[in-house]
Order: structure tokens, then C-alpha cells, then sequence
């Protein structure tokens, strides 16, 4: 089963990373950043592209989790969002929807875990 880029509605951080844990392989799995973080930075968002561009003969899944994120780094991540290289997927933790840009938003569904 192929997974599908999408956006959590969920402020249980833990929860979903030991979900996702027991769902798929930690190979295929990389949490940028490493541990959950307040802001999402420009910094982050450019890890982000780093590691989308890391050739990948099997599916990668990059998860963002954040109790907030910088618009810049949104914006930054937006054609990447839009148009992911081969084998990429990412999934975009947040306590709230509002938190995103409506421009992200658009790319992804959204699941609410509350």
C-alpha cells in the first residue's frame, strides 16, 4: 500500500510518531527535524529539500512535525510540495490548520486526529 502525502491535525506529537513507527519501516521514515520543534523554520525547510533530493529507489516518507511554522519556510517548501521528486511523500504534523498556509493546505489532504 502506497502512502499519501497529507497534513495531521494532532498537538500528540508522540502519538503519531509512534504510529507511523509501527505502520511503516523506520527506513523509509525521516522526521525533519529530528525532534519535534516550536517553530518550523527556513532552516528546516531547506533540510526538507535537501534530504527530497536524496535519490530514492523505494518510497521515503519525510515528516514534518512543528508546534508552529514560519511562513518563509512555507513558502519556500511550496513548489517542492507541489511537484515532490520521485518516491517522496511528506506528512505535515500541526496542532491546527490555521497554523499552515492556505497555499500548503491546498496540496494535501488533511486528516484530524484530535
Amino acid at each position: 500500500m502506497s502512502f499519501v502525502s497529507k497534513i495531521i491535525i494532532s498537538s500528540n506529537f508522540e502519538a503519531v510518531k509512534e504510529k507511523l513507527l509501527s505502520e511503516y519501516s523506520s527506513s523509509i521514515i525521516k522526521f525533519i527535524p529530528k525532534e519535534v520543534t516550536d517553530e518550523f523554520l527556513m532552516d528546516n525547510a531547506k533540510e526538507v529539500q535537501r534530504e527530497s533530493f536524496i535519490a530514492e529507489n523505494k518510497e521515503k516518507i519525510i515528516v514534518i512535525m512543528a508546534n508552529s511554522f514560519r511562513n518563509e519556510a512555507q513558502n519556500f517548501l511550496l513548489k517542492l510540495f507541489e511537484e515532490p521528486p520521485k518516491n517522496i511523500k511528506f506528512l505535515l504534523v500541526s496542532p491546527s490548520r490555521n497554523l499552515l498556509l492556505a497555499t500548503v493546505r491546498s496540496r494535501f489532504i488533511c486528516e484530524n486526529l484530535k
